[in-house]
């Protein structure tokens, strides 16, 4: 008798998979396939993406060929007894269930329509159910089945109908996820005409076109995304791992919204601008990044991460090779300390004051002033006026001016006048063309005496100007800002 074939059954879901919603999914852009992720993600081979899969049903239509037994007993008895022609076109119908991937139901009826050996016209049917046990690790689909029902009889041999049992195997062959082929095999087991034997067998091959319904998209890795190929409006870019459905079935186990594959730093939340990496971490905030993190540019390498550097030691301090105090980044000579004279001491090089400027270094001879006064005398000015053309010469230069006074007296009365006389000196200069903020006034009263001895002589050489270099560190301010009033 013909038997439907099942239909083409997919790929096995989890029971808590629910079937790809494509309307959700098919808004979804695209993953770009990179290394590793484009092997994963290419259609997987026929010969595994059509196997059957759980609640599918399937419906099949078939033709093919009857061997009625010679000693059947599909007749009425008070007709005469024939055999039927030794083979007939069997035709059949089947709709199966099948609740897991390699087992389900069918229920199918056939029809044989065939002749008597004496060439009158008869008809052979069949309605039964059948219990199907397939392999479903492939899209070619071997299986058995068993069942039983009832076998008749209509036409030249009367009406008859016996039950019977049937048992059998064949190979289903998935085009589609719908539509596949399938070829039985089965034997027919009924009553027998003859005394001798009780039982006889008919034999029957059938060819079948299958349709499935309610296929689930194959889902290998069970993460409600369709492994590729099977044309679906998503399809999972990683099928062989569980992953989450807005990167395409890949996994993203830090969360941070891009897949494994293709994430240097699947481990750690990132940034989709540095490959799913943190942000790079400077800890000393020198602008160059430690060491051991992903993609750092080449030139923002801290050899020195726990230390604030500079760019031009990679991240590390600048060295003072000379120890000078400059560092070699700015020092001119760094391998020659600076001679610190308060010349060019910026340059890091050793030097020598210039004879033009050692010439007003010193006690500047000729300047004078009126008796406990601070005014300037006539004669003074063109000694000041030489001063200040070295200066012009060299404005890189600062000076402070010295105001100094002999011992006797009181000596704040005395330190107010030094001050003063040294202040008239600085606004001569000015007004000699010199910049105020390269000259500083100080007085040291009788503090600093040239000759400690007691006479004429050595009160007029301590009462004097002096000028000195200023070097780079130091401010140029009066020592004392009030003079005090005059005496």
């Amino acid at each position: 008798m013909a038997t439907l074939a099942a239909p083409p059954a997919t790929a096995e879901p989890s029971a808590a998979t629910p079937t790809p919603d494509r309307s959700s999914t098919s808004s979804t852009p695209p993953l770009p396939a990179t290394g590793n992720a484009s092997r994963l993600a290419t259609p997987e081979r026929w010969i595994t993406r059509l196997r059957p899969g759980r609640n599918v049903v399937e419906l099949g239509v078939g033709v093919g060929a009857l061997l009625p037994s010679a000693d059947h007993e599909l007749y009425q008895y008070d007709t005469t007894w024939r055999r039927y022609a030794p083979a007939a076109t069997s035709l059949a119908v089947r709709a199966g269930f099948y609740p897991l991937a390699l087992l389900g139901v069918e229920a199918e009826a056939g029809l044989a329509p065939t002749r008597t050996d004496a060439g009158a016209a008869a008809r052979i049917f069949g309605a039964r159910g059948q219990l199907v046990a397939q392999l479903p690790l492939y899209s070619v689909v071997p299986f058995v089945l068993v069942g039983g029902g009832l076998l008749g009889t209509g036409g030249a041999l009367g009406r008859d109908i016996d039950p019977s049992l049937h048992f059998g195997g064949g190979l289903k062959v998935f085009a589609t996820r719908w539509i596949g082929g399938r070829i039985d095999a089965r034997t027919h087991l009924g009553l027998a005409h003859t005394v001798e034997a009780s039982r006889t067998f008919h034999t029957e091959v059938l060819a079948s076109l299958v349709v499935t319904l309610h296929r689930p998209y194959l889902d290998t890795d069970r993460d409600g995304v369709p492994d590729p190929g099977q044309r679906a409006r998503s399809e999972d870019a990683c099928p062989r791992e569980h992953g989450v459905r807005s990167l395409r079935g890949c996994p993203d186990d830090d969360r941070d919204g891009i897949r494994n594959l293709d994430d240097r730093c699947p481990k750690q939340s990132g940034l989709a601008a540095r490959d799913g990496c943190p942000p790079l971490v400077d800890e000393d905030g020198d602008g160059f990044y430690d060491a051991g993190q992903y993609n750092i540019p080449e030139d923002r390498k801290d050899t020195c991460p726990d230390v604030v550097g500079v760019a031009e030691y990679n991240g590390c301090p600048a060295p003072d090779s000379d120890g000078d105090g400059l560092l070699d980044l700015i020092d001119r000579c760094p391998k020659d300390p600076e001679t610190v004279n308060g010349f060019e001491d910026e340059n890091g090089c050793p030097d020598v004051i210039p004879p033009d400027i050692a010439a007003i270094l010193g006690t500047l001879r000729g300047i004078t002033f009126g008796f406990l006064s601070d005014r300037l005398s006539e004669s003074s000015k063109p000694i000041l006026a030489r001063a200040a053309e070295v200066l012009r010469r060299h404005p890189h230069i600062k000076i402070e001016i010295q105001g100094h006074t002999d011992a006797d007296g009181d000596p704040a009365v005395n330190k107010a006048l030094s001050l003063r006389r040294a202040m008239s000196v600085r606004r001569e200069l000015v007004d000699q063309g010199i910049v105020e903020c390269r000259l500083r006034a100080a007085g040291y009263g009788g503090e600093q005496p040239l000759d400690g001895s007691d006479g004429n002589t050595a009160r007029a050489a301590n009462r004097r100007i002096e000028f000195r270099l200023v070097g780079l560190n130091e401010d140029l301010i009066e020592l004392d800002t009030n003079p005090g009033p005059s005496p």
